[in-house]
């Protein structure tokens, strides 16, 4: 069977330069190479270094013209805006094309659609002998114009979501859709992202909290803030470890495309015109909580490089108001490490609460900054739950288990496995009644 991943426009694919969802195409084509014939279609950049001896066939597809198109309306904002073309920051015609020209070519026998719910018409022209998968990472579909969606999904034979929720959301949007769809989760590195050697007692150190993400106000960092500022009260050997860039969403994007009342709520970390002011309100906190000495921003930090800020963590925590998956926490998991996660999106799905971690409510600091303490006051606890999550992120986790689920989903569109069931028959009837 022959299977091409189309991959955002803007994906990194490749080590060390990876962003998320490249990553999670790339080591996904990985593993299903040892069962297909795998092709991913990406953006051509040049510093990219394809690994050798790779498994899977790549085509880097130029975008010259998409690029000149950008950088036009990136330079000219007013005159753009007014001419009302600014949407075409996000166009990627010369890409969309290309991928399409591709296909065609290839004859592939399922085309795997990252994200780009808008192409899909496009990529699946009438007559076409292959079948469509769209794999949906975020709430997109729900929260776009409905026909126009509806419209797309028309060449779609199946929906893949990252998790249940995303899932759940999808099927009380389009509850009708008669494709198939099915949830496969996300995969980390389980051989990479391992525990760390015993450390033995190590006198006077510091208890290590890690925040591992984009710093960006729907990521909650400001409640983060608030809750180790009522810990670090009580305990005096703590440190807050925070590892991300600082890459806020842009204002009408994440408060627009959110129903979410306390998503929406967080406009007041922008200013009039739009410009996130995040940064400050993180310093205010730092300073009246007194945590200069505390409170260590590490940045961006590579995939590679993370395993080490991870094997120096006691606790991973992700205090986000709006989480698809939540990637950091099974990473942490993997690394044998206890984690505290808020009540929302997939990681309600990838927590045990009491078992392999804890769950809170989002933006309740109080409660955020009780579980925190009560792992850190517990390291008998603590050690059980982090071998309790390295089980879990073996078992569900793995790039593995994520190719086994996406392979039968494959092969049931191929006809190979007439009787797969991707779904959970209860989801689609929760949606209906919903």
């Amino acid at each position: 069977m022959k299977l091409a991943f189309v991959s955002q426009p803007y994906d990194r694919l490749f080590p060390p330069t990876q962003n998320s969802i490249g990553l999670i195409t790339y080591y996904s084509a990985l593993e299903l190479a040892r069962k297909f014939d795998v092709t991913i279609y990406g953006k051509h950049y040049r510093d990219d270094r394809l690994p050798p001896d790779l498994p899977v066939s790549v085509t880097r597809l130029p975008v010259n013209r998409d690029r000149l198109v950008q950088k036009v309306v990136r330079s000219f904002p007013r005159v753009t805006g007014g001419l009302g073309i600014a949407h075409k920051l996000d166009d990627h015609t010369q890409y969309r094309r290309e991928v399409g020209r591709r296909i065609a070519s290839d004859r592939p026998d399922i085309v795997h659609v990252m994200n780009y719910w808008q192409w899909c018409r496009e990529l699946k022209a009438p007559g076409s002998s292959h079948r469509l998968v769209l794999e949906m990472q975020c709430e997109w579909l729900s929260q776009h114009d409905r026909r126009a969606v509806g419209r797309q999904l028309e060449a779609v034979d199946a929906v893949v979501a990252v998790s249940d929720h995303i899932a759940r959301t999808f099927l009380g949007a389009f509850p009708d859709f008669p494709g198939k769809v099915t949830t496969v989760g996300n995969g980390v590195d389980v051989d990479h992202f391992n525990p760390a050697p015993e450390r033995g007692e190590v006198a006077e150190k510091r208890k290590r909290i890690l925040f591992v993400g984009r710093i960006s106000p729907e990521k909650g960092v400001h409640t983060l803030l608030e809750a180790f500022g009522e810990l670090a009260d009580r305990i005096d050997d703590v440190e807050l470890v925070i590892a991300g860039p600082q890459s806020p969403l842009p204002r009408d994007f994440l408060t627009s495309l959110s129903s979410d009342r306390q998503v929406r709520d967080l406009l007041r970390f922008y200013d009039r015109d739009g410009t996130c002011i995040y940064g400050r309100h993180l310093e205010a906190a730092i300073a009246r909580h007194g945590l200069r000495d505390r409170v260590q921003f590490l940045g961006n930090v590579s995939h590679q490089e993370l395993l080490s800020v991870y094997h120096a963590a006691d606790l991973v925590v992700n205090p986000s108001l709006s989480e698809s998956f939540g990637i950091s926490v099974v990473e942490g998991m993997a690394c044998g490490i206890p984690v505290v996660g808020t009540h929302v999106g997939g990681m309600c799905e990838t927590i045990v609460s009491g078992t392999t971690g804890l769950l809170v409510e989002p933006e309740a600091p109080r409660q955020l900054a009780a579980a925190l303490t009560a792992i850190i006051d517990d390291p008998a606890g603590a050690k059980r739950m982090g071998a309790e999550g390295r089980v879990r992120a073996v078992r569900a986790y793995s790039w593995k288990a994520r190719a086994d689920r996406l392979a039968a989903l494959y092969r049931s569109l191929a006809g190979a496995s007439p009787d797969v069931q991707p779904i959970a028959p209860e989801l689609r009837a929760r949606a209906r009644a919903s």
